[in-house]
C-alpha cells in the first residue's frame, strides 16, 4: 500500500528547517511571458467558424440548384440571365431573414481586417481601391448602401482583386467569390448574383 503523500506546505518548512532550500538563488520572481499564440488560436478558430457558415450556406445554394431545369450550354445571355434570377429568388426566399455579419461574424471580421492590413501596404491599397472607385468609363461610382440578398448594384464594376488579397482570405468554394464594393468586402454568390453578406470599412481609406 503506497504511503499517504506529505501536504506540499509541511514538505517545504521541512526542506527548509533542515536546509534542503540553502541553495534556491533569492532573486525577484520572474513573471510569465504573455501567451502569444492567443492570436493564432483566434486566427484559428474564426477561420473554422467562417468555413462552417459558408458550408452551411453553400449545401443550401446547391440543392436549390440541383432543383432548377440544368441550363444547356448557350451564348443566349438572356438564358443565362433567367436562370440566375430564377436560382437568386430561390435563395432570397430561404433566406428571407439573413443580415449582415451572419456568415462574417464580428471575429471573423476583425479576422478579415488584420489579414488585409498586412498582404498589402497602405499605399497600394489606396491605388486598387481608386481604381475601384470608378465605372468602366473612368467616372466616379456613387456610394452604395449595401444590403444582404441584393443583386449586384447597377453600375459598379466587379473589379481586379489583388492576388495578395485572395492568397491571405480563406478559400472559397466555386459558387463564392469576393469582391469589393466601395470600402466594404463582399462576399458575392456569383451564380445567383446574390450578395450574401458583407464587411464594411474592411479596407484603408484613399483619403
Amino acid at each position: 500500500m503506497r504511503a499517504p503523500q506529505r501536504p506540499l506546505l509541511a514538505t517545504i518548512v521541512v526542506l527548509f528547517a533542515g536546509g534542503g532550500l540553502a541553495g534556491i538563488s533569492t532573486q525577484a520572481p520572474t513573471f510569465p511571458v504573455p501567451d502569444q499564440s492567443a492570436p493564432i488560436i483566434d486566427e484559428l478558430v474564426a477561420t473554422q467558424d467562417f468555413q462552417r457558415r459558408v458550408d452551411e450556406y453553400v449545401t443550401v445554394h446547391r440543392m436549390l440548384e440541383r432543383s432548377l431545369p440544368p441550363l444547356r450550354p448557350t451564348r443566349n445571355m438572356a438564358e443565362i440571365h433567367q436562370n440566375m434570377r430564377a436560382l437568386a429568388t430561390r435563395m432570397q426566399t430561404a433566406r428571407a431573414n439573413a443580415k449582415q455579419g451572419d456568415i462574417i461574424t464580428p471575429d471573423v471580421g476583425r479576422m478579415f481586417k488584420r489579414r488585409i492590413a498586412t498582404c498589402l501596404s497602405p499605399e497600394a491599397w489606396a491605388s486598387v481601391l481608386a481604381e475601384l472607385d470608378e465605372d468602366l468609363e473612368g467616372k466616379a461610382v456613387a456610394p452604395v448602401m449595401l444590403r444582404v440578398n441584393m443583386t449586384w448594384p447597377e453600375g459598379v464594376q466587379y473589379g481586379f482583386l489583388p492576388p495578395q488579397l485572395l492568397f491571405a482570405l480563406p478559400p472559397l468554394p466555386p459558387e463564392l467569390q469576393y469582391r469589393v464594393i466601395g470600402r466594404s468586402l463582399v462576399l458575392w454568390d456569383h451564380h445567383a448574383d446574390v450578395i450574401v453578406d458583407f464587411l464594411p470599412v474592411a479596407f484603408f481609406s484613399t483619403s
